[in-house]
């Protein structure tokens, strides 16, 4: 029953050690007391950590005391049992615990004493006093110290604000300490390493901006040369482009094409001296037409002067009025008799294919330049997937053109032929698109009769003189051999070439799809 009043009144007493010590933390202000002065930041998270530090060290020291007081009540228990040996050593736990504690020390000499371990002796209460003070006194300047040294630790590792926050807590620590114990320069010291750590800090935010910076300069020099490799890829393919249409003698548009080279970049030494050379060439191939078509239009002046020249009766056809009627309503017929009329999915997709488009294809693949073109005008454009899985890629820029001729430039290219076929454009080789025979009839009498050519008399030409010339002689003397060699000589004796149905069907297989006639289609059903 003691034993429990013993723990009971510790209890009390814990609490109330408890209760004071979080009082005496938080004291009222006294009225008429001064005011303290401000504290910094750094000092007041320093009061705040020493406050909070003494508030936790007073609860664990009151948990400490009491449990040596249980232990002491425990002992004295042993010790009035005659259980000498264990009141010894629950008075040695409660010594661990809390060498302060009196109880325990009078009840460990009892227990000695009886045990005729110690003898007890005068001054002892003294002695002990003396060593816990000094024991007490030397772990507040160890734990001190070791709160320097990790703040230190902090500081070298870089963890500036953290070793703020450890110099401030040790320099507060070392003002409330120094009237007891020698603490040395640790105050000045964690003074000095506090304002080095926000140098630091500084230092370290300097640095981080610094990092930034460069960052972005990094990324800026590599997003301008990336836009200059994407212009300088650009600049190769329009200059290969280019060298492609020189080969193919399209000099309008390797001007064009090197005029854009030059506006995006105004040194390229390359693209102005291919500009110059299809200039040349340009200017040359305009000489080289002109000169022809001059000659062209010399030779056709001096034919339609020579045919001026010959006298001869026009023959016109004389038809009936009810001859006249039934030629005009004649419908061209095929071999069965049925008029070929164009479907309307045909007569859609023509129209379709006479529609303006507007493209540039860069080394872009036949199959998107088929799916481009078939979205662009809304037809269906099929693809031989066979024939064309080798065909090259696509290089081909038209501006405002016809679709139908765009796409004969570009099967141009691949060498590919289109048809129209089951309501699609079907594009092939051209050996796979055979368009259906369709057989026509044509009466061609008119150009294979022979009519007979009567010669009439020859007229006289007045000369300068006055006197008229006939048959070789033109004004007598040599004017006749120039007349001759300008009009002709006499070719009343030669005989005329005329067109027959044999000559009429050798020039048709020479001049339309030659290599494709054979004699079964082509001689075997001829009829004159």
């Amino acid at each position: 029953m003691r034993g429990r009043l013993q723990l009971g009144l510790l209890c009390g007493l814990w609490a109330a050690a408890l209760a004071g010590a979080l009082w005496a933390a938080e004291a009222p202000k006294v009225e008429g007391e001064p005011a303290k002065p401000a504290l910094s930041p750094e000092e007041q998270a320093a009061q705040d950590l020493i406050k909070r530090f003494q508030v936790e060290r007073k609860v664990q020291e009151d948990q400490k005391s009491f449990m040596a007081a249980q232990h002491v009540a425990l002992g004295q228990a042993h010790l009035n049992n005659g259980a000498y040996e264990d009141a010894r050593r629950q008075f040695e736990e409660a010594l661990k615990l809390d060498e302060t504690n009196k109880d325990a020390q009078e009840g460990l000499r009892k227990a000695q004493s009886l045990l005729g371990v110690i003898k007890p002796k005068f001054g002892d209460l003294a002695g002990d006093y003396a060593r816990q003070r000094a024991i007490a006194l030397e772990v507040q300047k160890t734990e001190l110290e070791n709160m320097f040294n990790a703040a230190k630790a902090r500081f070298d590792k870089g963890e500036f604000i953290d070793a703020i926050e450890g110099f401030t807590r040790a320099a507060a620590r070392g003002r409330y300490l120094s009237p007891n114990i020698e603490v040395g320069k640790i105050v000045e010291d964690s003074e000095a390493y506090i304002q080095k750590a926000m140098v630091g800090i500084e230092k370290k935010r300097a640095e981080t901006e610094e990092a930034r910076r460069k960052e972005a300069d990094r990324e800026a020099r590599e997003l301008v040369a990336q836009r200059e490799r994407l212009l300088d890829e650009r600049t190769r393919a329009l200059y290969r482009q280019a060298t492609a249409l020189l080969d193919e003698r399209r000099y309008t548009e390797v001007q064009k094409i090197c005029e854009e080279i030059l506006r995006k970049d105004p040194s390229n030494g390359a693209a102005q001296t291919l500009l110059e050379t299809a200039k040349t060439a340009g200017r040359q191939v305009e000489i080289d037409r002109a000169v022809k078509e001059r000659r062209q239009e010399t030779e056709r002046h001096w034919q339609e002067t020579e045919a001026y020249c010959v006298p001869y009766t026009l023959v016109r056809p004389y038809i009936p009025r009810e001859k006249f009627e039934e030629v005009r309503a004649r419908k061209a017929e095929t071999s069965i008799g049925q008029e070929i009329v164009e479907q309307e999915w045909e007569r859609r997709i023509k129209e379709a294919l006479n529609k303006k488009v507007t493209f540039d294809f860069v080394e872009t693949p036949l199959q998107d330049v088929v799916n481009f073109l078939s979205s662009l005008v809304d037809v269906t454009i099929v693809l031989d997937t066979a024939a064309v899985k080798d065909a090259p890629n696509v290089t081909l820029r038209v501006n405002e053109m016809r679709l139908q001729s765009a796409l004969n430039w570009i099967l141009k290219l691949v060498a590919l032929k289109y048809t129209l076929k089951d309501e699609a454009v079907f594009i092939s080789k051209a050996e796979a698109i055979m368009e259906k025979a369709v057989l026509r009839m044509y009466d061609v009498t008119d150009l294979t009769i022979d009519i007979k050519n009567f010669q009439g008399r020859q007229q006289a030409l007045a000369s300068d003189s006055g006197y008229a010339s006939t048959g070789s002689s033109f004004g007598g003397g040599g004017g006749g051999e120039m007349a001759q060699e300008f009009f002709g000589g006499d070719e009343e004796n030669k005989e005329e070439e005329r067109l027959t149905g044999e000559s009429l069907v050798e020039f048709i297989k020479k001049t339309i799809a030659p290599g494709t006639w054979s004699d079964d289609v082509a001689g075997g059903g001829k009829e004159f």
